[in-house]
């Protein structure tokens, strides 16, 4: 679809706000939204050709380029949407309103508009005959989309779209609590490791207690013969090694002891975030329950509102929970993997000792 270059250089005959739809092509049944919100829609006369037009341009797309004829008509479907039949595109457009008002004030003026394209076609050569068959056979096509069956089929799409999310849900659930069982997995490891933390302190303060002996034997031995000199230097040379080894394993220790108490803090992030997950699911659960399709509120929403609008809400509610869950899932996993490691230096700092 192209844009006649003399139409931007007049001013529209009206100008109004709409979100613009077009039937499927394929199916003849549902409506594709070809605006992602409300749009300008204008009415121009190109005085070149003679000729009427809606025009709706957004940036460098043209969602409508339709020709007004005098056999055109508009049938308003709702309180504030109305669709028309474009013979030359072979489309069907829809217009939703925000307000009735603007519907109505839309109509009168294509009313007008259409009257002078009738006088403009009587004082005109153009044959219209292929025009009108074009139009005959898209109003067959028009006539079977009947507003209560396409209520209906959207019902079914809703419905359908609920179903979904409900499945969704329950496996959002099942993630949920598998991250909070490696929750509770991870807390035990990490209570584990600072009990293994307090026991290697009484081995510790045992060595130290036995280096206290033994230097207390050594040095209570006034006077000693040469075999008896040798054994004390290397009684010596054992403790001062033994001393040597008890600071190395005391920093460790301490090392040891920064790390558990880093992964609880991370661990109460992490049950913080879980709390928050599992407040977004109760929020996605009551959202569900909230937009549970019923026939009567479903067929007067579908009526007053373009069609697929709950779908897409709760397709982005879906998309932000399932984010929401990953990203808490990885972290979980590489938390996982650090306390492996830590348990993993752990065991063999204790066969070290």
């Amino acid at each position: 679809m192209h844009l006649d270059t003399n139409m931007n250089e007049q001013s529209p005959l009206y100008t109004c706000k709409a979100h613009i739809f077009q039937v499927d092509p394929d199916t003849r049944k549902s409506w594709i939204p070809l605006s992602i919100g409300s749009v300008n829609v204008q009415i121009f006369h190109d005085s070149v050709k003679n000729v009427y037009r809606i025009l709706s341009v957004d940036g460098p797309k043209v969602l409508i380029n339709t020709v007004i004829t005098s056999r055109m008509s508009f049938t308003k479907t709702s309180q504030k949407f109305c669709q028309w039949v474009d013979s030359r595109a072979n489309h069907v457009y829809g217009l939703g309103f925000a307000h009735e008002n603007d519907l109505t004030r839309f109509m009168d003026k294509f009313i007008e508009v259409k009257e002078a394209a009738r006088n403009a076609l009587r004082s005109s050569s153009v044959d219209a005959r292929q025009t009108a068959r074009s139009e005959s056979d898209w109003s067959i096509q028009s006539n079977r989309t009947d507003p209560t069956i396409q209520l209906k089929q959207e019902n079914a799409h809703l419905k359908f779209a609920l179903a979904q999310s409900s499945t969704n849900s329950k496996k959002w659930q099942e993630e949920l609590d598998l991250l909070r069982n490696n929750n509770a997995k991870l807390t035990t490891a990490l209570h584990e490791s600072h009990a293994n933390v307090e026991e290697w302190k009484r081995q510790l303060q045992f060595y130290r207690d036995e280096c206290s002996r033994l230097r207390q034997m050594v040095s209570s031995r006034h006077s000693p013969g040469g075999g008896q000199v040798n054994e004390a230097h290397e009684f010596k040379n054992l403790l001062d090694s033994a001393d040597r080894r008890n600071k190395e394993q005391e920093q460790k220790i301490v090392q040891l002891e920064n790390q558990v108490q880093r992964y609880i803090s991370q661990t109460n992030s992490l049950q913080d975030r879980l709390a928050e997950t599992e407040t977004n699911n109760q929020n996605l659960r009551n959202e569900l329950q909230r937009r549970t399709p019923k026939d009567s509120y479903s067929n007067r929403t579908l009526r007053h509102s373009p069609p697929n609008r709950n779908h897409q809400q709760l397709m982005r509610l879906c998309d932000l929970f399932e984010s929401k869950s990953n990203d808490f899932n990885q972290t979980v996993n590489a938390k996982t993997q650090d306390l492996q490691r830590l348990c993993s230096q752990i065991t063999q700092n204790l066969v070290e000792m």
